[in-house]
This record gives C-alpha cells, sequence and structure tokens, in this order.
C-alpha cells in the first residue's frame, strides 16, 4: 500500500541496468530501504524492504509471475500497489487479508537511472535524470561513501576534487563567480588546468579549462561538468546521491565524454580518449583530512536556500566557526 513519508522529491537512487526481473536489488534512498526489480515486461517497482509478515527484508525474495515473493515464508507482493497477492498457507477459498500489505513507492525511469518519489502521492517536481543526453561511450558506477549527505553536497561545492577527478586535470580553489541559482540548483564554476600545465598567477583569471558544479536544492542530483575555455563541454557526470544509514551517503552515476575537440589538449588527454579510457573517476574511499580540511565557502548558499526550502542539511562543523 502507498504510505506518505516526509519528503516528496525524486531521488535517482539506481542505475536502471543494474535493476532486472531476476533477482531483486537492495537500496537505501533518503534513508530508506527499498527492494527494485522488473517484471517480465520490463516494468520497473520499488518496495520497501520489509516483509509486513516477519519484517524480513524483501529484497532476499524472488522475483515470481505476482510481483516479489518474501524469501521466508512465500508471501507475494505486487510491484505497482504493494498489495499482498499469495500466500502459501491459504486454501483457495480463503482471501488475503488488505492489511497484509507492503509499502510501494511511485517510480520513473530517465536518463538511464531509477527515480524513486519518497512523498505523498507522486511528486511533481522534474526527474533528475530527464535532461541527461550520453552521447557516445558511458562509464557507470554506484558506491557508498563515508560521508554524510549533507557534508557530501556541500564538499562538491566547496572541494569536488575531494570526491572526484578527470584525467589529466587539476582543479583550483579559484571561483569564476559566485554561486548563482539556475532552477532548481545551485552552480559554480571553478578554473581548472592540465596537469601538465603550471598554475597561473593568483591574479591570472584566464584558466584553460573550467569545471561546473550543480547541485540540487531538493534531492540529491549533482552535476559535474569539465569545461573548455570557452564553456564548451568536454566531459559530463550525473550522481544521484542520497542519505544512506549511519551517516553516509548512496551514490549511482553516469557519464561520458563530449565529442569537443581541443587542438591544445595533451598527449594523455588524447590518447585516453583514442583508448576509450575514463575520462572522470568518482572516488568511492573520501580521505577524512583532506575533507575535513576544506574551507566552508559557496556551500553556505547551499544551506541557506536548502533552509528556505524548509529541508535540513547538516552544517559542516567548521561553518561555525
Amino acid at each position: 500500500m502507498n504510505h506518505p513519508t516526509s519528503s516528496t522529491t525524486w531521488w535517482a537512487c539506481a542505475l536502471s541496468e543494474s535493476v532486472n526481473d531476476k533477482k531483486p536489488l537492495a537500496v537505501v534512498c533518503n534513508g530508506q530501504a527499498l527492494a527494485l526489480f522488473r517484471n517480465a515486461a520490463g516494468v520497473a517497482f520499488a518496495l520497501e524492504d520489509r516483509c509486513p509478515h516477519r519484517r524480513v527484508p524483501l529484497s532476499l525474495g524472488t522475483v515470481k509471475p505476482g510481483g516479489l515473493q518474501c524469501g521466508y515464508h512465500g508471501w507475494t507482493f505486487d510491484g505497482a500497489s504493494g498489495a499482498c497477492n499469495a500466500i502459501p498457507n491459504l486454501r483457495d477459498t480463503e482471501r488475503v487479508p488488505p492489511r497484509y500489505g507492503a509499502r510501494a513507492y511511485p517510480i520513473a525511469e530517465a536518463g538511464g537511472f531509477v527515480h524513486v518519489g519518497l512523498g505523498e502521492g507522486r511528486p511533481a517536481d522534474a526527474l533528475p535524470g530527464a535532461g541527461y543526453r550520453p552521447q557516445g561511450k558511458e562509464f557507470t558506477g554506484s558506491a557508498t561513501v563515508s560521508a554524510a549527505h549533507g557534508e557530501y553536497l556541500a564538499a562538491m561545492l566547496d572541494g569536488p576534487e575531494c570526491l572526484l577527478a578527470f584525467d589529466g586535470v587539476r582543479m583550483t580553489d579559484f571561483f569564476l563567480g559566485d554561486p548563482r541559482r539556475e532552477g532548481d540548483r545551485l552552480v559554480l564554476e571553478r578554473g581548472a588546468v592540465w596537469k601538465s600545465q603550471m598554475l597561473p598567477s593568483n591574479f591570472v583569471v584566464d584558466y584553460p579549462l573550467m569545471v561546473r558544479t550543480a547541485v540540487a536544492l531538493a534531492g540529491g542530483a549533482i552535476q559535474v561538468d569539465l569545461l573548455d575555455a570557452d564553456a564548451s563541454p568536454l566531459v559530463t557526470v550525473l550522481m544521484g546521491a542520497s542519505p544512506n544509514r549511519r551517516g553516509t551517503t548512496s551514490l549511482c552515476w553516469r557519464g561520458f565524454r563530449h565529442a569537443t575537440r581541443l587542438p591544445g589538449a595533451p598527449l594523455r588527454w588524447r590518447g585516453a580518449r583514442a583508448l576509450g579510457k575514463p575520462p572522470f573517476e568518482v572516488f568511492d574511499q573520501i580521505q577524512g583530512a583532506a575533507l575535513a580540511a576544506l574551507l566552508v565557502a559557496p556551500s553556505r548558499e547551499l544551506q541557506a536556500a536548502r533552509a528556505e526550502l524548509a529541508l535540513p542539511v547538516p552544517v559542516p562543523a567548521s561553518a561555525a566557526a
């Protein structure tokens, strides 16, 4: 059955190819344990990862024609409604009581992401993956990282080099303007250089590269773009980030290299492109010392913007200094 929760936002919680009709996928999205699966027609469903009978995780069960079957006592739950439609020890003349239902959530797919709406009814906001348009080969992944969700979003603005890297590129701490609101996102650019180059003087603001970070004001969608000096995209990474348990963050991501040509790009960049190597890396292990050393700067704007929307975001410890 559908039940309200405290959020009304779409969350990108899994890669589409990770959800199938063979084995349910266990994820934690915005603190909620979910079991994701598909039917034989490829339609995706999301149920609370807890059987209402004996509280066993439904993700340990089996996908059946009638829905998701719990692995403990064989109760089967319809993916769309969460209603229990089969209990093995019931007679053919007995009906399953309607109260024996699992919690079902709205689900939608776009851009290669499975989105779950953890809200009262169907969320009205746009799907985070709706604008993602890959070109050529994609590079994907998922992880659970040892950083609280609010801290992870803040670090994406204050120091994304702690969380991800572009091949052959060094990000700087020089902001190319102030953070700005673009629709439902906070956007910021910073200068970047090829690792084979010397860093420009502090008084020089002409950088050969830029890194643009866009963090959603609601939910946990993050887009990071590597751009050339003319703001033409070179690499795009779209991430779904959500609170997991015990102060950790669930991540899933997709990214690709654009067809943009750079005549002055280093040989390493051109060689990696020709070989089809990943142009970026999302870190599944975060260095605590590097994260703790980040100055709290543009993330203050994110905290203020989310506060306006009454969205709780943990304030980085150094923000109170």
